[in-house]
């Protein structure tokens, strides 16, 4: 299998949401590495100056860090001559900590930045990515740049300070610019995610959440924990509103929203938030999967959800035919038409996952929790469990104390 080294590269950095550069000779379109800051404020011949600069110091073998004039770092590293990819790779930009507003005001009077550009400055420095490790980050800037030259040469490094009052280069009289271009795109990395979580598709929804890693928004609290809950607070909410429009029935939501509520407030380190964050987008994702009517019709959803929301109550065909006034017969081919599946083994299949959920969280015996799932007779309710699942209830409770993450086939 042949692997292309720059893709695998793209996609390392982009797991600390670091953008990767490519910069070829003989192309006029030079591409944003800085994510479109010297386009936006500074005059045109800001960013072919900066690239000079680059090509100035560029020595193959040789990984140049360099301190911006905006006080971001880029690591710059030359490709061999040999290799297709272009001149060189820019990483970048990043900082090694967050800037508080005291510290941007501080950073604009340094470099004499207009104070009309507050707003834009502060919007540029949320999206630039924090490398909490440097020397990790350096590392792997290394070992990439000794597997792209093959071991042929040492690996040397360098560090480059731009120095020079960024007014001298005439800010663009435009405002506010910048700060909408990245508040749009970071809406639209939102509803990216929103969007994902509609149809239900996980993998998309954790793809555009970790996008939205660069774009960090402002804390409103001067309590780090407060600030973490606060965000997941909002998580929940936007979660909720996407399951919503996925067609997901509001009484489903609120049980999962009330759940993950509860669990927030016992949120303390950022390592269980990054980790609650990605489970909250999960759980949304599975419900949406589990639940989801859109695209079925107005009988549909209103039988569908009686079900789900009454599964201890008679429902029969026959009962939920006369419960919303239709021929028993068409509910029933109307039913497997829009559902995949037929009206009696849906009913039987959501009393089994409700019993899934009450084996796995509570010691009740197997004679209740058929009873609380809608099923009075406990030996129908065994043999139908083993059916659906392929073991017996007490088979299933043995395994879940074997293994208590196990969270049952139809969760």
């Amino acid at each position: 299998m042949t692997v292309d080294f720059m893709e695998m590269w793209k996609h390392v950095v982009w797991c600390s949401n670091i953008n990767l550069t490519l910069v070829k000779s003989g192309t006029d379109d030079i591409p944003d590495f800085d994510l479109g800051l010297r386009q936006t404020l500074l005059q045109p011949g800001e960013k072919e100056y900066f690239i000079q600069l680059i090509r100035d110091f560029g020595r193959e073998g040789t990984i140049c860090y360099v301190n911006d004039y905006f006080d971001v770092e880029y690591s710059v590293v030359p490709i061999p001559k040999e290799e297709p990819y272009g001149d060189f790779v820019i990483l970048g930009p990043y900082r090694d900590g967050y800037l508080d507003q005291v510290q941007l005001n501080e950073l604009m009077e340094r470099k004499a930045i207009p104070r009309s550009y507050v707003n834009e400055m502060k919007e540029y420095y949320n999206a630039v990515p924090i490398l909490n490790n440097m020397d990790q980050w350096r590392e792997m800037c290394r070992t990439m740049t000794r597997v792209l030259y093959q071991e042929k040469m040492r690996i040397r490094e360098e560090y480059v300070t731009l120095t020079g009052l960024i007014s001298e280069y005439q800010f663009e009289t435009a405002k506010d610019v910048l700060s909408f271009r990245m508040i749009e795109e970071r809406y639209a990395v939102e509803a990216d995610m929103l969007k994902a979580i509609s149809a239900g598709n996980t993998e998309e929804a954790v793809k555009a959440f970790n996008l939205m890693g660069k774009y960090k928004v402002d804390n409103r609290y001067k309590d780090p924990v407060r600030n973490l809950r606060n965000r997941l607070v909002i998580a929940n909410t936007v979660c909720r509103k996407a399951a919503e429009a996925g067609g997901v029935h509001p009484a489903h939501i609120d049980a999962l929203s009330v759940e993950m509520s509860k669990r927030i407030e016992t949120i303390s380190r950022r390592q269980e938030y990054d980790r609650f964050i990605e489970e909250i987008l999960r759980k949304y994702c599975m419900l949406v999967r589990n639940y989801s009517l859109r695209g079925c019709s107005p009988v549909i959803q209103k039988v569908v959800n009686h079900i789900n929301l009454n599964l201890t109550d008679d429902l029969s065909l026959k009962r939920m035919a006369e419960e919303y006034s239709v021929n028993s017969s068409y509910l029933s081919t109307l039913f497997k038409k829009e559902m995949s599946v037929t009206y009696s083994d849906y009913v039987n299949q959501q009393r089994i996952r409700q019993a899934i959920k009450l084996l796995n969280s509570t010691n009740m015996q197997i004679q209740d929790v058929a009873s609380e799932s809608g099923i009075y007779d406990a030996n129908y309710f065994r043999k139908l469990f083993k059916k659906i699942i392929g073991m017996t209830p007490t088979e299933y409770v043995r395994q879940v104390k074997s293994y208590p993450k196990n969270a049952g086939p139809l969760n």
